[in-house]
């Protein structure tokens, strides 16, 4: 049987709660009751010293008057216990209860009392000397009466003020104890709810809780929970793509590679063979172009690979310069200005030159698609060794930038704004900075779009020593 937490938290409140209640309304109930019946009792023996020491005849008026202003009931006894006169009236059998009743001094409570039977109706009774005997009066005894019906409704008069609080605290505990056990449950059943949406694949976060306290802390973990497991989900479909992608990929990627160098060899032979032709500038152009088709191969034949890279010192200068040779014909081509910044002196880095060059090239083509419907065309390469220890390669376009919202996630693999894009170039130019110990980053600044890689340079005495152990 489901015992829902909500139902087992407010029975365990209420138990609690109401025992408590009605324990003390009990006790209030009874010391009220007590204290009535000993307020009662005072004021019955009063009346019973006025009558006792009244210098007045105790006539049956006077007992009648008593009785309206008491609420009790008296009878007048002569010395043998015999009925002079009273306010009720007394059979042969009641007189015979009086006459065998015993006296009683001062009581403080009504229990102190005995309890008789008289016409049906129980009382609580006490009979004193009214007076003395005298040699020309005999003694008298009255008898005071007092209802046990009376008592009762003064009894319950007295409890019910306490038992009607108690009542009250009862429901206002039952109400209290609803909202608190809702106020804890609801943020449980969300919980229950959130990771539901977890296992079903929905990894939305849950709204901040404008509460501080373990609910909040469970829900902050399940929140972190729910962003780790999206994360190591969209790596692990990431990594998934890239493998088949790889799979599917790498036979015809050898073969277009082949198919490249095959044409690359063919033009080159027929320069040789052609002396005249070997300053043709569609041959040269058609060398470039086989050269960018076989990066573009090697670029896919490494896709997803994240083994040891062969470092060895290399002059970054140069690998930007040939990527520079590469795309030139293709930036001619759109018609776009490709303006690079170089700078004379050697620029050394430790790093693989064809894995750098791939990054230069993935750059410069991606910024000269940027800056296709820009009225000024125009693509800015800078080399630079800022005074911190590194080396940065900038690449700046004119063209309108990135979505913000595409921005944000540009260096993941498959993320694209065109079209025709495979979203992996910029993941690529990711792996071989980081590979390299560098990074990559981008900005918009001063209507230009660029792309910073930051890279370590080699110390005069690394490059030394890299020097002595090249072969």
């Amino acid at each position: 049987m489901r015992w829902p937490i909500q139902f087992q938290f407010l029975l365990a409140m209420l138990l609690i709660v109401i025992a408590a209640i009605v324990l003390a309304s009990a006790a209030s109930a009874l010391w009220a009751v007590s204290a009535a019946g000993q307020s009662k009792a005072e004021e019955l023996s009063r009346v019973q010293r006025t009558l006792v020491q009244a210098s007045f005849p105790l006539t049956e008026s006077v007992l009648e008057q008593m009785t309206g202003l008491s609420g009790a009931e008296f009878v007048l006894l002569d010395a043998d216990r015999r009925v002079i006169h009273g306010t009720i009236a007394l059979d042969a059998a009641d007189r015979a209860v009086l006459r065998a009743a015993p006296l009683a001094g001062a009581i403080q409570s009504l229990a102190e009392a005995f309890a008789i039977e008289l016409g049906g109706r129980g009382y609580f009774a006490q009979i004193v000397p009214a007076a003395r005997a005298t040699p020309t009066s005999p003694g008298r005894f009255l008898a005071v009466l007092y209802g046990r019906d009376q008592w009762s409704t003064v009894a319950r008069r007295a409890a019910a003020p306490v038992v009607g609080s108690g009542a009250i605290a009862v429901l206002l505990a039952i109400g209290l104890a609803t909202l608190t056990a809702g106020r804890l449950v609801r943020p449980i059943q969300a919980l229950r709810t959130q990771t539901e949406r977890i296992a079903e694949g929905q990894f939305e976060p849950l709204a901040a809780a404008a509460r501080n306290d373990e609910l909040a802390d469970l829900a902050d973990s399940i929140n972190q929970m729910a962003e780790r497991i999206s994360r190591y989900e969209r790596e692990v479909r990431r990594n998934e793509q890239l493998r088949m992608l790889g799979q599917l990929g790498a036979g015809m990627a050898h073969r277009l590679r082949n198919a490249a160098t095959g044409a690359r060899l063919a033009v080159e032979l027929h320069k040789r063979r052609n002396p005249a032709a070997a300053d043709s500038e569609s041959l040269s152009t058609a060398l470039h172009e086989l050269a960018l088709m076989e990066s573009y191969v090697v670029r896919f034949l490494h896709l997803g690979q994240k083994g040891a890279v062969s470092m060895a010192a290399v002059d970054l200068n140069q690998v930007v310069t040939e990527a520079v040779g590469l795309v030139r014909p293709a930036f001619d081509h759109a018609q776009v200005r490709l303006e690079p910044e170089l700078p004379e002196a050697t620029v050394r880095v430790r790093g693989e030159p064809d894995s750098l060059r791939e990054l230069v090239l993935n750059l410069l083509l991606n910024a000269m698609e940027a800056v296709a419907a820009a009225a000024d065309r125009r693509v800015v390469l800078e080399l630079e060794t800022p005074d911190n220890g590194n080396v940065e390669v900038r690449v700046s376009d004119s063209g309108p930038g990135p979505d913000p919202a595409f921005g944000e996630r540009m260096f993941e693999p498959f993320v694209s704004e065109k079209p025709e894009g495979t979203g992996l170039g910029l993941y690529l130019s990711r792996q071989i900075a980081e590979a390299h110990g560098g990074s990559i980053r981008w900005e918009r600044r001063d209507g230009l779009t660029r792309f910073i890689v930051r890279l370590p340079r080699l110390t005069q005495t690394e490059n030394d020593i890299q020097t002595r152990t090249e072969p």
